[in-house]
C-alpha cells in the first residue's frame, strides 16, 4: 500500500516535472543561442551565487515538519501551531538569506572579478529569496498528500520562463532582460504555491505568532529545532556541492568554462526527473512505516525504489553515450560541444546519486539526521581536493571526475551506516 502510494505520487509529480524540464529544454537552448557560451556562464555565475545564498542562510523547515507533524496530523490545533511556527522560520530565514546575498556580494566581487553590472544584476535577483518560503506549504502539501500542487508551480514557472526567452531571443536582448524574465517567473511560481498551501490547510499563521505559543510548541516538541537545524545543514551542504562547481570553475578556468558546465547540468536534470519525484513522495511514508515499526515494509519501499531508478538511470546514460554528442551539435551548436566530454563523467555521479535516493529521506525517517550530514561533508571535501589538486591537468574535465569520485565515497558512507544502523534495529 505505501509502495503504491509512494509511485503514484512520484507519477502526479513526474508528469508535471517532465513537461517543465521539456519546457526548460527549450528555454534553454534559446539562452545558450542568444547569449553564447561566456554571457551564458556569467548568468550561471549570477544564478548559481544567489541560489547557494538561499539554500546556505534560507532554512526550509519541510523535513522537520513532516517527522514532527506526522504523529499530530489528527489534532488541528498542534498541527497548526507547528505549522505556524515552521512558517515563521522560513519567513525569518528568507529575509535574513536576502540581506547577507546583498552584502555579502560586494566583499567577494574582487575574488570573482565582478564588475559593478555583474554585482547589479546579483542584487535584482537576490530579491527570488524574499519569495521563498516554501518550507512549510511543502510540508502541507507532502502530508496532505496533494502532490499535484507541486507539479503545477514546476510547469508555471517553465511555461512563464519559456515565453519571457522567447521574446527576449526575438528581440535580441542581453544577459539583463533573462535575469529578470527568470526572476518573473520565479516568483509568481513561489506566489502560487504558497497561497494554495495556505488556502488548502485554512491556515491562519497570524493567530499563533506570539511568545507563549512559540514557547508551548518548543516544550512539546523538545528535539524540534535540531532537527530542523541538523536536517537544513546536510541538504545545504549536498546542494552547495551541486552548485559551488559553477563559481569555482568560473573562478580558476573561466566564465566559458562555467557555461559548458551548466550544460551538463541542464541535460543531468534528465536523470533527476526520477529521483526528484519519489524522494519527495517517499519521505512521508518512510517516516510513517519507521514510526509504526514496520522494518520489513521500510527496507523493501527502499530496495524497490533503488532498483527502478537505478534501472532508468543506467538505461538514460547508455542512450546519452550513444546520441549525446549529436543531440548537443543540434541542440546548441558546434560552440558547446565539450560539454558532451564533461558529461560522460560527471553522469556518473548524477547516476549514482539518482539510483541511490532513498537514503537520505530514510535516515531522516529513522531519527539520524547527523548521518546525511556527515556522509555529505566527508564527500563534499572529497570533491573539493579532488578538484584542486586536478584542473590545472584536466582542465574543465575535472568537475566531471570530481563530482564522480565525491558520490561514489558517498555511496560507500551511506550504505555501510544504513546496514549498521538496520542491525541494530531489527
Amino acid at each position: 500500500m505505501n509502495l503504491n502510494k509512494v509511485f503514484k505520487n512520484a507519477f502526479i509529480l513526474l508528469s508535471g516535472d517532465v513537461v517543465a524540464a521539456l519546457l526548460g529544454l527549450i528555454s534553454f537552448g534559446i539562452l545558450g543561442r542568444t547569449l553564447g557560451v561566456s554571457s551564458l556562464g556569467l548568468f550561471s555565475v549570477i544564478i548559481t551565487y544567489v541560489t547557494l545564498v538561499d539554500k546556505f542562510v534560507n532554512f526550509q523547515s519541510w523535513q522537520a515538519l513532516i517527522k514532527y507533524c506526522d504523529r499530530i496530523k489528527s489534532n488541528k490545533s498542534s498541527f497548526d501551531k507547528l505549522m505556524s511556527f515552521g512558517l515563521f522560520i522560513d519567513i525569518f530565514s528568507a529575509v535574513l538569506a536576502f540581506s547577507i546575498s546583498i552584502i555579502l556580494c560586494n566583499f567577494i566581487a574582487d575574488f570573482f572579478n565582478w564588475t559593478q553590472s555583474d554585482l547589479y544584476l546579483i542584487k535584482v535577483y537576490s530579491f527570488v529569496i524574499l519569495f521563498n518560503i516554501e518550507g512549510t506549504p511543502t510540508a502541507i502539501f507532502r502530508i496532505g498528500n496533494k502532490f499535484m500542487y507541486f507539479s503545477k508551480k514546476s510547469v508555471i514557472i517553465a511555461s512563464i520562463k519559456l515565453l519571457l526567452f522567447a521574446f527576449g531571443w526575438y528581440y535580441s536582448y542581453q544577459l539583463d532582460y533573462f535575469i529578470y524574465s527568470i526572476l518573473i517567473a520565479q516568483i509568481i511560481g513561489y506566489i502560487y504555491f504558497i497561497l494554495n498551501s495556505l488556502r488548502y490547510s485554512d491556515l491562519n499563521p497570524l493567530i499563533y505568532f506570539n511568545k507563549s505559543n512559540v514557547l508551548k510548541i518548543l516544550r512539546k516538541n523538545e528535539n524540534f529545532l535540531s532537527f530542523l537545524f541538523i536536517s537544513n545543514i546536510q541538504s545545504t551542504l549536498k546542494l552547495t556541492t551541486t552548485l559551488v562547481d559553477t563559481l569555482i570553475v568560473s573562478k580558476f578556468i573561466g566564465n566559458s568554462e562555467a557555461g559548458i558546465l551548466q550544460v551538463a547540468k541542464q541535460f543531468a536534470k534528465i536523470f533527476t526527473q526520477i529521483s526528484s519525484p519519489l524522494y519527495k513522495s517517499i519521505y512521508p511514508e518512510l517516516t510513517s512505516l519507521w514510526n509504526k515499526k514496520m522494518y520489513n515494509d521500510f527496507k523493501l519501499l527502499i530496495f524497490k525504489s533503488v532498483k527502478f531508478a537505478s534501472t532508468f538511470s543506467v538505461l538514460s546514460y547508455f542512450i546519452f553515450l550513444i546520441s549525446g554528442e549529436f543531440i548537443i551539435l543540434t541542440y546548441l551548436g558546434v560552440d558547446f560541444i565539450n560539454s558532451y566530454y564533461l558529461m560522460l563523467y560527471y553522469f556518473i555521479g548524477v547516476l549514482i546519486f539518482v539510483s541511490s535516493f532513498p537514503l537520505s529521506p530514510a535516515f531522516l525517517a529513522m531519527g539520524y539526521p547527523k548521518i546525511p550530514l556527515n556522509t555529505t561533508l566527508i564527500s563534499s571535501l572529497v570533491f573539493i581536493f579532488t578538484f584542486i589538486f586536478t584542473y590545472q591537468k584536466f582542465g574543465y574535465l575535472t568537475v566531471g571526475i570530481s563530482y564522480a569520485i565525491m558520490t561514489f565515497v558517498w555511496l560507500l558512507l551511506n550504505v555501510f551506516l544504513f546496514k549498521t544502523k538496520m542491525r541494530l534495529k531489527i
